[in-house]
C-alpha cells in the first residue's frame, strides 16, 4: 500500500480487513493508488486531517466501532469540501442519510467489482 497521497488517490474506511484487502486489490488492478486505510470513523477523520495532499475519494462504510460512516463523512467534509465520499454499506436504509451528509454515491454491499470500479471511476471523472 502506498503511503503518500496524490491527485486521484483513494482512502478506504471499513472495519473488515477482508473487505479492505479486496477493495485494495480492485483499485490496484486499475492503477488507482490507495492513500490510507482506516478501521473506524474516528481514525478516518484523524488520518484525513494528517495527510497532505489528501485523497480525492474515500470509500466509506457505515457500521463501524465508535464513529459511524455518516458522522465521519460530516467531519471529513468540514475539513475539505472537495473530497468525494462513496458509501459502501449493506444497510440501504442509511442511503438517504449518507447522501444528506455529503456522500456523492452509494453502493450496496455485497458489491461487485464492476459496481465498485464504476462508482470510483464515475466520481473520479467529475
Amino acid at each position: 500500500m502506498a503511503s503518500a497521497c496524490g491527485r486521484g488517490t483513494v482512502a478506504i474506511v471499513d472495519d473488515e480487513q477482508s473487505l479492505i484487502d479486496i477493495y485494495q486489490r480492485i483499485l490496484e488492478t486499475r492503477g488507482i493508488e490507495v492513500c490510507f486505510v482506516a478501521y473506524d470513523g474516528l481514525e478516518a477523520v484523524r488520518k484525513f486531517a494528517e495527510h497532505n495532499p489528501r485523497p480525492r475519494i474515500i470509500l466509506m462504510d457505515y457500521r463501524m466501532p465508535g464513529t459511524d460512516g455518516v458522522e465521519a463523512t460530516k467531519q471529513i467534509l468540514s475539513l475539505d469540501s472537495e473530497v468525494r465520499i462513496i458509501f459502501i454499506s449493506a444497510d440501504e436504509s442509511v442511503k438517504d442519510e449518507a447522501m444528506r451528509a455529503g456522500a456523492v454515491a452509494f453502493v450496496q454491499k455485497p458489491a461487485t467489482v464492476k459496481e465498485i470500479l464504476s462508482a470510483v471511476e464515475s466520481v473520479a471523472a467529475k
